[in-house]
């Protein structure tokens, strides 16, 4: 039945009022029926159906009396039964309706209760009241009777001393506050609410004030309007309580206003000061919040260099004296030359005197311009000769610059034939190693080769790092990578396979992901081995996928909606889902979606996907300082509406031991056939409460809470001042077949994360390479040195290619994160055919880190063949897609995904999780609820997201079975229950351990 309903005393004379056409009272003495004649009409005999029964709870306000009514139809007689007493006649009113049409009698009747009555029985059970409708039966001679549901009939009340009253804070503005409040006991459970400065807090107008199921007052962003008293109060039916007020002081911590421009030097010659100042106004601080610290003036030493007048050198002496019996003689401003500002010399600084003492004959044409002004005494025949003079001079001058020209071009040309030679050899040369790489080739590579498409194969790095320029066509959809540097070792193209497979059209933008039949489960990273002590892994060439040849309906054929392009076929899975929840599992990704039991609405049925994006285009672009720490996970499809959030778990590759890192969860609301523009959705530990999702992040796994199915990705930077590590991983490849001359090994850098292997090892067998050795761990930190790959010891009877010994990845390349499949390759070359095997050792390390090392062993058998490796689990085998479901509706897509209805998705069933939410809810004075909980379980980060919830402990309920995947993870709950003291919720999971646990 429905929630609590207070009755209060009432008259029977309404009930004689509105039915005045007929009614009948009863009235019995004893605790015995009187004889009844049943009715001979058919329609009028049977067991009577119950048209009102009592309310589940009833509750006695002070000495006001409860009514308990019920209504049944046909009945001839009413009784009740309070707790295992019949009640007396004299207490009910019964009025009797008849059909007029049908003749079948309707009975309605009400008991009354007292207080008194109430008070008086103490059973264990409670008081109780039960309502029997009787009518005759055919073929019986007696009465037969129904019960109705039963009704609890409890006194209420409320204590005035509160379980735990708000206390005064002082928060800084912004800052999410959390007063909080325990009401006090009563019957039935009061309802909290609270007061600012006397008046009501309507949280349903007033976003930034939430009320927690448990009744604490959660303001999401301080404000100063918000400081204030405020007041706790908790009422039910039976009275109505006030705690003591709390102060809210609302701080503002003082921040210094920008630096004024610097003042002139106060000395104009020589020392002195200049000054700036600032001010503690940016704001200002207020209700006792923090005053700047610092100076509010800064003073500087300055130099002012003193104005320095210029002073003339002494005279030259006097020149010779000129045709025009003129000499002349010079000083300089240098004696001292005038600077920083001086002035300059006063005077003439050339001199001019007659050199022969006036006896001289004015001349009033300068020699210097006899060539261009000819005195006009000279006749026609002189001016010809100085010009025919000028001519000869000119021709003689271009004579002797002949010879010059003719040799400049003549180097020129032999320039240019040297330029020409060389480029034509060096073509040459490059089509001869073209055609021996061809040769060496594999039968797969020649296969892509012939295709057009380029092998994943670069030149050796060396220790001089060279760059090429790549651009994206305009056509290229990606928004995020417009133009970058990429390096010169090669970045392999992970989606050629499925271009040549045919599953995609050339210009396809989209995928229609097909159901397969030869998927097999795979192990995790762990289990990737080594066969037969060989140091070596073989990894097979990848088949084409059978398509499945019998499908049980059309949804089978293909999911129903459509997915990127750059999406791989073997990273992504799919089933339906109804109320009931379930799993998604990519296990050899380490990728996991947990549907909780309640997520999707009753009685409907969604189709969820969860897909791996491995393309280089669809990573976030970051600045220099940010990496990649995660997959770039995407679940969908982003229409599924859900009512709580899911779970989704995968690994990271920050090193959380040394810590100095600033994490954040980017997310990505693109339509899936668009490129993803990423945002910054939360860093953690700057949650707030419109936070639409809850990350948890242990040492090695994310997990992520929310409802919003799209894009998710973990991005990394360092503390300002801290080196963050991240851990790589090291893989080294070598192509399976003997080499000719030549062998290539390849060694990859990437994220230490399972799905990060993994698109090697399938980008690998496209290739038909085999591992060399298990794959290591190795340090990276965030210090911008780069990453240092040596080859030594090499075997006899082989030489490091080019001496190819030493080569660099730069540390940019590495931190960003922003290419899949990172590696270079070392090329060795045989020299003694009679060598069938090669060992050496490749050491990895960072520059300046060299306590962060690591070595790669290789030894290899060129002529043996080396079969897969068997393992219980190879990671060699085809991508599998787990689902594991509780949904009685079967998946679309059993030929693609396994699902194992038998598994046990949930540890704990339905019932159990109920009972655990109903006794760790509540809030209780010795606060061991869900708080402690979450604490215990070391998901109280950011407990404001839980207590916002209807239900915390069921959410953190749900978490825990995302985090707690092993065998003894429900022993170690109850372990938990017992030391926060509930040993009621430990019986709970106790008393059902033999079924399920």
């Amino acid at each position: 039945m429905s929630n609590s309903h207070i009755m209060e005393g009432r008259s029977p004379v309404p009930f004689l009022m509105l039915f005045l056409v007929t009614f009948l009272v009863s009235v019995s003495k004893g605790d015995l029926l009187a004889p009844v004649i049943g009715s001979s009409n058919p329609l009028a005999q049977g067991l009577p159906v119950f048209n009102e029964e009592p309310k589940d709870n009833y509750y006695m306000v002070k000495n006001k009396p409860v009514i308990i009514s019920c209504k049944a139809t046909p009945a001839i007689l009413i009784t009740y039964v309070c707790a295992g007493k019949k009640m007396p006649a004299k207490q009910q009113v019964n009025l009797e309706l008849i059909d007029p049409v049908s003749g079948i009698k309707t009975l309605q009747s009400s008991l009354e209760l007292t207080k008194e009555e109430v008070e008086e029985y103490y059973g264990s059970d409670g008081y109780w009241c039960e309502c029997y409708a009787w009518n005759t039966v055919p073929g019986s001679s007696d009465p037969q009777s129904r019960k109705s549901n039963r009704a609890m009939v409890e006194v209420a009340y409320l204590k005035r001393r509160f379980q735990r009253v708000p206390m005064s804070q002082t928060m800084e503005l912004q800052s999410t506050v959390e007063l909080q409040c325990l009401p006090p006991e009563g019957k039935p459970l009061p309802e909290v609410f609270w007061l600012k400065d006397g008046e009501m807090i309507e949280v349903w107008k007033e976003i930034n004030f939430i009320i927690s199921s448990e009744g604490n007052l959660i303001i999401n962003q301080a404000r100063l309007k918000d400081t204030g008293n405020y007041t706790c109060g908790a009422q039910n039916p039976a009275s109505r309580r006030f705690s003591e007020s709390a102060v809210l002081t609302v701080f503002v911590n003082g921040a210094w206003s920008t630096w004024s421009q610097w003042t002139e030097c106060s000395a104009k010659c020589g020392k002195g000061t200049q000054r700036r100042t600032r001010t503690c106004t940016d704001p200002a601080p207020l209700n006792g919040g923090a005053s700047c610290a610092g100076e509010a003036v800064n003073r500087i030493a300055c130099t002012s260099i003193c104005p320095v007048d210029g002073l003339w050198s002494p005279w030259s002496s006097w020149s010779t004296c000129s045709p025009d019996c003129i000499h002349h003689r010079r000083r300089s401003c240098d004696n001292p030359a005038p600077a920083n500002g001086g002035e300059y010399c006063i005077g003439n600084d050339l001199a001019s005197a007659n050199c022969t003492g006036g006896m001289c004959r004015d001349k009033r044409n300068n020699s210097r311009f006899v060539l261009q002004t000819f005195s006009p005494s000279l006749d026609v025949s002189t001016k010809n000769i100085f010009v025919e003079t000028s001519e000869a001079t000119s021709r003689a001058e271009d004579g002797e610059n002949i010879p010059m020209y003719i040799g400049l071009c003549v180097a020129v040309a032999v320039f240019i034939t040297v330029v020409v030679v060389i480029v034509i050899v060096m073509r040459r040369r490059k089509a001869r190693q073209q055609d021996s790489t061809i040769n060496s080739m594999t039968d797969e590579e020649k296969k892509i080769t012939k295709n057009g498409e380029l092998l994943s194969m670069q030149p050796d790095l060396t220790q001089t790092v060279v760059t090429v320029q790549h651009a994206l066509p305009p056509d290229s959809p990606n928004n995020n990578h417009m133009m970058e540097k990429q390096p010169l070792y090669d970045v392999p193209d992970i989606n050629a396979h499925h271009r040549l497979s045919g599953t995609l059209p050339k210009n396809s933008k989209m995928m229609l992901v097909e159901p397969t039949l030869n998927h097999n489960l795979t192990s995790s990273l762990e289990q990737l081995s080594v066969c037969d002590n060989k140091n070596t892994l073989l990894v097979p060439s990848d088949n084409r996928l059978s398509q499945c040849d019998n499908l049980q309906d059309s949804r089978q054929s293909m999911i129903s909606v459509q997915l990127p392009s750059t999406i791989d076929a073997d990273g992504v899975t799919w089933s339906t889902f109804d109320s009931c929840g379930g799993r998604l599992v990519l296990p050899e990704s380490g990728v996991s979606l947990l549907i909780p039991e309640g997520a999707i609405k009753e009685g409907h049925v969604e189709e969820i996907y969860l897909a791996i994006c491995r393309d280089d285009k669809d990573r976030p672009k970051l600045n220099d300082n940010q990496t990649i720490l995660s997959p770039i996970l995407l679940i969908g499809p982003p229409s599924v509406v859900l009512l709580k959030p899911v779970i989704l778990s995968y690994q990271h590759c920050a090193s959380m031991r040394q810590g100095g890192w600033i994490l954040s969860l980017f997310h990505s609301d693109s339509p899936i056939d668009e490129p993803p523009h990423w945002k910054k959705m939360v860093t953690l530990g700057h949650e707030t409460i419109n936070t639409p999702v809850y990350t948890q992040l242990d040492p090695n796994q994310c997990h992520i809470m929310g409802e919003q199915l799209q894009r998710y990705a973990i991005i990394g930077e360092s503390v300002p001042g801290a080196r963050a590590i991240k851990i790589l991983r090291l893989a080294a490849f070598a192509p399976a077949s003997p080499p000719s001359m030549d062998y290539s090994i390849r060694v990859y850098v990437v994220e230490d994360t399972q799905d990060a292997l993994e698109g090697v090892i399938q980008m690998e067998k496209k290739l038909g390479g085999r591992l060399l050795d298990k794959p290591k761990q190795i340090p990276f930190q965030d210090c911008g040195n780069n990453l240092c790959l040596t080859i030594e010891e090499l075997s006899p009877g082989w030489r490091s290619k080019l001496a190819a010994n030493y080569q660099e990845i730069p540390f940019r390349h590495i931190w960003s994160g922003n290419q899949n499949n990172l590696h270079c390759s070392f090329s060795v070359e045989l020299i003694d055919r009679a060598q069938f095997s090669v060992s050496c050792k490749i050491q990895v390390y960072q520059k300046g880190v060299l306590n962060n090392r690591q070595v790669i062993r290789i030894s290899s058998n060129l002529k043996e063949k080396l079969p897969p490796c068997v393992t219980p689990s190879s990671t060699l085998k085809g991508r599998t897609s787990t689902v594991t479901t509780n949904s009685t509706v079967s998946s679309g897509f059993s030929s693609m995904v396994a699902l194992d209805p038998s598994a046990q998705v949930f540890r704990l069933p339905p019932h159990i999780r109920h009972q655990l939410c109903m006794l760790l809810d509540p809030p209780n004075a010795r606060g061991n609820d869900w708080r402690m909980l979450a604490q215990a379980l070391t998901v109280d980060r950011y407990i404001i997201f839980f207590a916002t919830k209807p239900s915390p402990t069921e959410h953190i309920l749900d978490l825990w079975e995302a985090r707690h995947r092993e065998e003894t993870a429900v022993t170690d709950l109850m372990n938990i229950l017992r030391v926060m003291g509930r040993m009621d919720a430990a019986a709970v999971l106790e008393k059902d351990m033999g079924s399920w646990l």
